[in-house]
């Protein structure tokens, strides 16, 4: 049983391990980072977009069929692992936006960023946003399934071109070396 366990690394010590170098990252960069002539003004498009995509999807009701799906039926998509499609560069991020990681997976078996009241972080991976499934598709009308899939559109490109242009300044500062910011899954 032990040789299985190694061949499946621990998605918590990953998670971990990529939030402690981005914790890093930020304390050596940040400053630098939010004197940045580009980055602030990226930083609060990104967050007013994200603000929108989020309100666009409470009144579509993609957020209370996940909830129904996770909380009353036991389902839920936001399962242990799922955490490790965060890269470096979107927990940099997320520190950049002033937002606290969590220190510990505070709902068992659930992403390590699942709280009781959703995601607590607000810089995520496009899986996490765009992650429309077959039940949205049955209960929500097309045309808003559509409209929600333009508004999350428009954050993530935005995360794109943030996630860019912060990788483009770290190699700029210390060398052309870090490709382990984009790592996403176990290994």
């Amino acid at each position: 049983m032990r040789y299985l366990r190694e061949l499946r690394p621990d998605p918590t010590r990953l998670i971990q391990e990529k939030m402690a170098v981005a914790e890093e990252l930020y304390t050596l960069w940040g400053e630098s980072f939010l004197r940045d002539p580009e980055i602030p003004e990226l930083l609060e498009h990104y967050r007013q977009a994200v603000e929108h995509s989020n309100r666009t999807m409470e009144q579509a009701g993609t957020f209370r069929e996940c909830y129904l799906c996770t909380v009353e039926e036991g389902q839920g998509c936001c399962k242990i692992g799922l955490e490790n499609e965060c890269t470096v560069l979107i927990l940099l991020l997320n520190r950049l936006l002033g937002v606290e990681l969590p220190r510990e997976r505070e709902v068992p078996g659930r992403c390590f960023f699942v709280g009781p009241l959703g995601c607590k972080i607000l810089a995520r991976p496009m899986l996490c946003r765009d992650y429309f499934c077959r039940r949205h598709y049955a209960r929500i009308p097309e045309k808003t399934m559509a409209r929600v899939t333009a508004v999350l559109n428009q954050e993530l490109v935005l995360l794109y071109r943030i996630t860019s242009l912060i990788r483009a300044r770290l190699e700029f500062w210390t060398g052309d070396f870090l490709q382990e910011l984009d790592l996403t899954g176990y290994t």
